[in-house]
């Protein structure tokens, strides 16, 4: 797979086949609050190609589902969103009407939310929510069908019933029926979709939606917190801080040779990183306010931190195998 992270005017192949399916290329995304403004995405660029599973990591604030949200152009009115370049199988998405958006989502991209309970109206059986996420476009056979695919086949019966009557477990295989395979769009957007559910339930549900990427072809963008999650599925990541896309590299390279200091951070705090019994290793400080910082928004946090670092923003670079945006990358100093 090829990573055209960050950089405009790259030429690509207009191929249908090598044309990555998504492009992304200067993406900002700002929130007006009553203090002021809060840049929630600065300058984000990537590609995601035909088939591939490209995951986005970073704590909690870094930016990764607004992300996702501006991606499905379903963010608050007022916001404002900027892009050089925000495509899907070379469709501009940023200048596209809203009411051909509304015929593109579910039909070209399909959504896995992260909470299914809250997903869901309590007070409406399933079935209903079901027919009505689907457009309405499908019918009792079809949907025990679908239900069948994703494990869910002895729960025909039960349909009837209301979301509070079911586990997170198959209240999410219901809605990743729906979201990908009930139109099968070419790109599916996962935010979080195992957050809620205990260890076990989750490598069922990451399994499925692998499985089902396998069987029918298509794009994943996964939004995680989980670096275990990223090894278990992701093709490639990005990883996220302040806003930044300050990381990306395929999955492989990434846990074998981190380039960013933020990205050294999140493997050497990772638990299974450290013998048993000894203490973890947290990242020292906090993110609050990294969004609004003129250097690098990991600065603050950083041992290798200068006074270029804390003022000037860095551009993106290509370091070993990944594209970074560091002074700094590597084990330099």
């Amino acid at each position: 797979m090829n990573t055209t992270v960050a950089r405009p005017g790259d030429a690509l192949a207009e191929d249908s086949e090598t044309t990555p399916l998504l492009r992304v290329e200067g993406l900002n995304v700002t929130y007006r609050l009553a203090g002021g403004q809060l840049r929630a995405v600065r300058d984000a660029s990537f590609d995601v190609a035909r088939g591939e599973i490209f995951g986005l990591v970073g704590e909690s604030g870094s930016g990764k589902s607004t992300l996702l949200t501006a991606l499905m152009r379903l963010l608050p009115h007022g916001t404002g969103v900027t892009a050089d370049r925000l495509e899907l199988n070379g469709t501009d998405l940023l200048g596209m009407s809203e009411g051909r958006l509304r015929k593109l989502r579910g039909r070209e991209i399909g959504l896995v939310p992260q909470r299914p309970m809250t997903s869901l109206s309590p007070v409406t059986p399933v079935a209903a929510q079901l027919r009505r996420l689907t457009g309405g476009e499908v019918d009792d056979e079809r949907m025990h069908e679908l239900l069948t695919d994703v494990g869910l086949g002895g729960l025909k019966r039960r349909l009837g019933d209301y979301p509070f009557q079911f586990s997170g477990g198959q209240l999410q295989r219901m809605l990743i029926a729906v979201a990908i395979l009930a139109r099968e769009p070419g790109l599916v957007l996962a935010d979080e979709p195992t957050t809620t559910l205990d260890a076990t339930v989750q490598a069922q549900v990451l399994r499925l939606m692998v499985d089902l990427r396998e069987r029918l072809g298509n794009t994943v963008v996964l939004v995680t917190h989980d670096l275990g999650v990223v090894a278990q599925v992701c093709d490639r990541v990005g990883v996220m801080y302040g806003g930044r896309l300050v990381e990306v590299a395929r999955t492989q390279d990434l846990f074998d040779n981190p380039q960013h200091p933020y990205t050294q951070a999140l493997l050497a705090a990772m638990p299974s990183n450290r013998p048993a019994g000894a203490r973890l290793n947290p990242i020292p400080g906090s993110v609050s306010g990294a969004h609004a910082l003129p250097g690098c928004p990991f600065a603050p946090r950083c041992a290798r931190a200068d006074h270029v670092c804390r003022e000037v923003d860095p551009l993106p670079v290509e370091s070993a195998a990944a594209t970074v945006r560091c002074h700094h990358p590597g084990g330099t100093e």
